[in-house]
């Protein structure tokens, strides 16, 4: 910064080199005080820290990841605490925000709080005042619409009553000209009639709630009249009803006594959360004074304790109430030390920083910098509202009024975008942004004027691109943007990973076609034309998470350079995470996924195979130990191989022990050479980048109070476990030539020639609002949801739903100014991508509710701009809006799937490797005979072709199921729910869909499918004991354990029926089953078979076949019988069919069984759960065989 301002010195002192007052100013910009608020407020405190208590002056400031870290643990020390003192108030809190299962959503709850709290000036303050709001036991009758929650709600609703009432009046028009539509306008006045009549009445709660509750509307006449009127008519109206009726379920569901009754009964609860987050509070700083840390939000709270002694009320000389700042003497020395306080990016500031700021001026020496419009840090607790104030109550330079707080200067134009640019994002923001969503009124004082009058003119097209991908409604993918309209699903959910690679694909080509066409873009300091390069391009997205990689894969697919500034991802990259593993095997080697991990690294590299013959030398051991056993069975190379691997294992453990972990790790980095070797691998440079960082972050954490392998091994695991991580390292410089992938809030500054904004299907993030028990407003304060434990009643109060309400209009206005940021950092070209689900019906939809509302204001409907949910719906509303004036910004673009995958197709068509190397060896002068030779070489055909394409290792599953296929059997008709997740082989991986683990699974996800239902039947039937008697209340008592016990979900325990498994022990299976010598449940096998038996070719090879046994045993007079449970629907006396489906897996179990056991099996049964019966399979199949013949 302070090079900037140098430079812009000199830039006008060579415009007035006489100018004494510029050459003094560069003498004099050394001395300035130039630096962050946080900076600051360090210098304040160091300087100061004998104004604070219990303070030392060498405190270390530790980094975000450990404080939390703190937190975490002072919480579980705190939890742990009440537990044993069997606290009441604690218990009371237990039951009221947890469930049985886990008390982490009240752990998560106190940190969300107190994190929340610290942007005020006086956190606890804050909080003990917000909760006396709730204490109304003397004002129970009071009318709720005098109280600030009341005031709210009433105001939403007025302002949509006006709407409504406007809509309805507007389409009565339509039915004055049509004789026979006389009742249908009836109709429509009377709903305007009641309307009206609550929209009276809406100064006072109970009147409006009775009579909200008494607004019936009247059945639509059914009489028989073709007019395409009514019926727009009818749809306008139902829409209106359904939004009524939405409000009258949410808003109007108590009168005034109930609903102050329900704010007062929270108090209690509310005040015992107070005193633990009081308690937690202490315990924290004490804890952080005992370490010698501090964070942040502590300097900033240090050093407003140094600079204000606190506030006063006063008035002004209006008589006008407000708050005034009691200074310090240390205040006061800075405020004579500063003539001049200058602020950057001021619209981002928060409470306690205005504070700050506020405590040091002199009342009119703050010279503040901002764009309100650019305010996007609201998650961080920024207050636009604090520059909205001064912004609305400051007089504008050269008007001429004595009589004023300050002055606004307003900067008109724009210099860094050209006016195609410009025009489009005034087009977007002039119909939807205004005080009401937005905070700002967007109007020509508010423009983005044209100023960069540098760029030259060329004859290319630099209209804004829209381009949105159509998947088309019949192929069923499923999208985020399902629904157009605001619906009560939850918006957080994961986009299918597929459709983001398709719009990943289309601006990968799109850019690809950009580099190769040689688009033009302007050098402003050459003053001229050149090529793009990669470097003037970003791609923007929303959330980097889980897609900035997906983006970065298709661009790297074709050689492009690219760099993705995403921090979640680094953690979860390859090489920290082998190196993780590997640190865990040196703590501690019985650990068998981290030690596979390394096995199959570039550290261990063992091959699968290798590894299967080291398991199978104990298949119930842990892989370590099988190691050691594997030795004495396996060859002599794989036997060296081994060996080595443990021994280095065992040297690095005995050098853990006197090594520092920062020398440790290098050490391993050495012997093992994966630093090197990650260097060779694409991205290399950024994933040595990452192992180093590992290394300086292990240094780093040592010399933090903290101490071995162990605790630094448990804090990444706790980084990942909080959601945490670490920022993967910066190896980009400004000039790399890379494509950059980024979020818009890093883009927030920076500007590229050519952006790319992706994603924009992607819905708004509300899940806080939705899911949290208590929102916090700055103003309102606490929201929470009325909660009774011991009535087991939860509800939403309607100080939450107030509450609710504002935040859900103050996250739409942070959402447009993102939008913002992100239209504005292009400087010559802007292309939008999204995907639609069904564009045709999108747009039609988006037409339908266009024709309903009328502007407002000049502007777009704040109703229905709210109903929207995505910046592509938001563009498209504009778009329809404005048709007539968009042909000169704008081109909207429908985007086949297929067109893209068939580009694909198109640039894999190229000549494959043994054609070129060819062509060159002949291009050149060199001995037929080396030609030849060379040719036959590459052109080698590999004789065993048939077996490249046969899998080494395959399920009983798989083989079944392409046998079926192979005889031409169609099993629709049977419900396929068995084996999809009792069997997964890992020999076909193309067509598998992973199932998220349930720890990830959101509440929609887990919606229990059929094949899930197998598996909780199977998990059922192997929990029977045979030597029991059951009945259903037993039954019912087993799932009901397992529940307990976490191995199922509540959603799961209910998908059981317990009837079937009931219905199980009363047959004869069970009866042979109590007499058996022995029985096994859930046996997994391995067993080698011919390919040639499998797949029916002249193969020379063996295949791997896994499967699991569901139950065999000996029965009392010796023989083997074998049992599968089968839960498909089977129609009775179609028992044939089940048989036939499952023949070959059951031939497959038998042959394995018998081979295992040296025996051979006498029955074989499958049992039906579905028809509550076994099937001896042999019998049957013998006859079906007969029955072919």
């Amino acid at each position: 910064m302070r090079e900037r301002v140098l430079n812009a010195i000199y830039k006008k002192l060579d415009e007035e080199p006489e100018n004494e007052n510029l050459q003094r100013q560069i003498t004099l910009l050394n001395m300035a005080s130039i630096c962050t608020i946080d900076s600051f407020c360090l210098d304040v405190v160091k300087n100061n820290f004998y104004e604070l208590e219990n303070v030392s002056p060498n405190f270390r400031i530790a980094d975000t990841p450990e404080i939390e870290l703190l937190k975490q643990e002072i919480l579980d020390e705190l939890f742990e605490n009440k537990y044993l003192s069997e606290d009441k108030d604690f218990t009371k809190l237990v039951n009221t925000y947890t469930s049985y299962r886990d008390d982490t959503p009240l752990k998560e709850l106190i940190l969300s709080i107190y994190n929340y709290i610290n942007s005020s000036p006086y956190p606890l303050k804050w909080l003990d005042e917000k909760i006396e709001m709730f204490n109304i036991e003397n004002e129970l009758d009071k009318d709720f619409s005098q109280t600030p929650w009341g005031k709210v709600l009433l105001e939403e609703i007025n302002e949509e009553l006006i709407d409504d009432i406007a809509i309805l009046t507007d389409s009565i028009d339509g039915l004055e000209y049509e004789k026979d539509l006389d009742e249908f306008k009836q109709t429509i006045e009377s709903d305007i009639k009641q309307l009206t009549i609550l929209q009276e009445n809406l100064n006072n709660w109970d009147k409006s709630y009775e009579i909200a509750q008494n607004i019936k509307f009247i059945t639509w006449p059914r009489k028989k009249v073709e007019s395409e009127i009514k019926d727009e008519i009818k749809k306008i109206r139902d829409n209106v009803k359904k939004k009524f009726n939405k409000k009258l379920e949410k808003i109007f569901v108590s009168d005034s006594k109930q609903s102050n009754q329900d704010i007062f009964d929270m108090y209690d609860i509310l005040k015992k959360l107070k005193n633990l987050i009081i308690e937690f509070d202490e315990i924290f700083s004490k804890k952080k004074r005992d370490k010698n840390i501090v964070d942040f939000t502590d300097i900033e709270h240090f050093a407003l304790n140094i600079l204000v002694k606190g506030v006063e009320k006063t008035t002004d000389k209006n008589g006008l109430a407000y708050e005034k700042i009691v200074k310090t003497d240390v205040a006061k020395k800075y405020t004579e030390k500063f003539e001049e306080i200058a602020i950057d990016e001021y619209q981002d500031s928060n409470l306690v920083q205005e504070f700050i700021l506020s405590s040091i001026s002199r009342g009119n020496n703050m010279f503040m910098v901002g764009d309100v419009k650019q305010s996007i840090y609201r998650f961080r607790q920024a207050m636009p509202k604090l520059f909205l104030e001064k912004y609305s109550n400051y007089e504008t330079v050269g008007t001429a009024s004595n009589d004023i707080n300050g002055r606004k200067i307003q900067l008109f134009k724009n210099f860094r975008s050209r006016d195609n640019v410009l025009d489009f994002t005034n087009l977007i923001f002039k119909n939807i942004m205004s005080e009401k969503l937005g905070e700002v009124d967007y109007n020509e004082d508010e423009y983005l004027n044209f100023g960069a009058e540098d760029y030259k003119k060329i004859n290319q097209s630099l209209r804004t691109e829209i381009d949105i991908i159509d998947l088309k409604k019949e192929e069923n993918l499923d999208i985020e943007n399902t629904e157009y309209l605001e619906n009560d699903n939850d918006t957080e959910e994961l986009e299918h990973l597929e459709n983001i690679e398709i719009e990943a694909k289309y601006v990968a080509n799109k850019i690809k076609k950009l580099i190769d066409s040689k688009y033009q873009v302007y050098d402003r300091k050459k003053e001229n034309f050149r090529d793009i390069t990669y470097k003037d391009i970003a791609i923007l997205l929303r959330s980097t998470k889980d897609k900035a990689s997906i983006y970065e894969q298709e661009l790297i697919k074709l050689d492009m350079p690219v760099f993705s500034d995403s921090n979640q991802e680094y953690l979860d990259s390859i090489e920290i995470q082998t190196i993780m593993s590997l640190l865990k095997i040196i703590d501690n080697p019985m650990q068998d996924i981290p030690l596979v991990t390394v096995l199959r690294s570039n550290i261990g590299k063992f091959t699968d195979n290798e590894l299967v013959e080291i398991r199978l030398s104990d298949k119930y051991d842990n892989f370590y130990n099988c190691m050691q056993k594997a030795k004495v069975d396996v060859n002599s190379q794989l036997k060296e191989k081994i060996e080595h691997f443990l021994n280095q294992i065992e040297t690095w453990r005995k050098e853990q022990e006197y090594l520092a972990l920062d020398e440790l790790i290098w050490k391993i980095y050495s012997d093992t050479g994966y630093y090197n070797y990650v260097g060779l691998m694409p991205n290399g440079n950024l994933r040595q980048a990452n192992l180093k960082m590992l290394f300086e972050r292990a240094k780093k954490y040592e010399t933090a109070s903290f101490k071995g392998l162990y605790n630094f091994i448990n804090f990444i695991e706790k980084l990942k476990i909080n959601s945490g991580d670490l920022s993967s390292a910066k190896i980009i410089g400004e000039n790399d030539d890379v494509i950059r992938i980024m979020s818009i809030h890093k883009s927030k500054g920076l500007e590229f020639p050519v952006v790319f904004l992706v994603n924009t299907n992607k819905q708004f993030n509300e899940q806080d609002i939705k899911k949290n028990p208590v929102l916090l407003h700055q103003e309102l304060g606490i929201g929470a949801k009325y909660i009774n434990y011991n009535a087991q009643v939860q509800y939403d109060t309607l100080t939450r739903e107030a509450i609710k309400n504002v935040i859900r209009n103050e996250n739409i206005s942070e959402e447009m100014r993102i939008l913002y940021v992100a239209l504005t950092r292009a400087k010559e070209k802007l292309i939008i991508t999204g995907i639609s689900n069904d564009y045709a019906k999108q747009l039609e939809d988006i037409e339908q509710q266009k024709n309903i509302y009328a502007r407002k204001d000049g502007k777009i409907n704040p109703i229905l701009v709210k109903k929207y949910k995505t910046y592509l719906d938001w563009i498209l509303l504009v778009y329809l809006y404005e048709q007539a004036n968009t042909e000169e910004l704008l081109e909207l673009n429908r985007i086949e799937q297929n067109s893209i995958l068939e580009y694909k197709m198109k640039n894999d068509e190229k000549e494959n490797t043994s054609q070129k190397v060819i062509k060159t060896l002949n291009q050149k002068i060199i001995d037929k005979n080396k030609i030849n030779k060379i040719k036959e070489q590459i052109e080698y055909e590999y004789p065993n072709k048939l077996a490249i394409d046969i899998p080494t290792k395959s399920s009983v599953t798989k083989i079944k199921q392409m046998k079926n296929k192979q005889l031409g059997i169609d099993f629709e008709s049977l419900d396929n729910e068995e084996n999809v997740n009792k069997e997964n082989s890992t020999a076909d991986t193309k067509n598998i869909t992973f199932e998220k683990p349930k720890f990830l699974q959101e509440e929609k996800d887990n919606q229990i499918t059929n094949a899930q239902k197998g598996t909780l039947t199977h998990l059922c039937l192997q929990k029977l004991k045979p030597k029991k008697e059951y009945n259903l209340e037993k039954i019912q008592t087993l799932i009901q354990n397992l529940e307990m016990n976490k191995i199922i979900t509540e959603k799961e325990r209910e998908a059981i029926n317990p009837y079937k498994i009931l219905q199980f022990t009363k047959s004869k299976i069970w009866e042979q089953l109590k007499n058996a010598k022995e029985y096994y449940q859930e046996r997994p096998f391995y067993i080698n078979v011919p390919a040639s038996k499998i797949y029916n070719e002249d193969i020379e090879e063996n295949v791997l076949v896994q499967g699991i046994i569901d139950l065999y045993f000996v029965n009392e007079i010796g023989n083997i019988v074998l049992v599968d449970y089968k839960t498909d629907y089977v129609e009775n006396g179609k028992e044939l069919e089940l048989v036939q489906k499952y023949k070959n897996q059951l031939e497959l179990y038998k042959q394995a069984l018998e081979e295992a056991l040296n025996t051979k099996v006498d029955k074989v049964y499958i049992y039906s759960v579905y028809l509550e019966k076994e099937i001896e399979i042999w019998h049957i199949c013998w006859n079906l065989n007969i029955f072919l013949l």
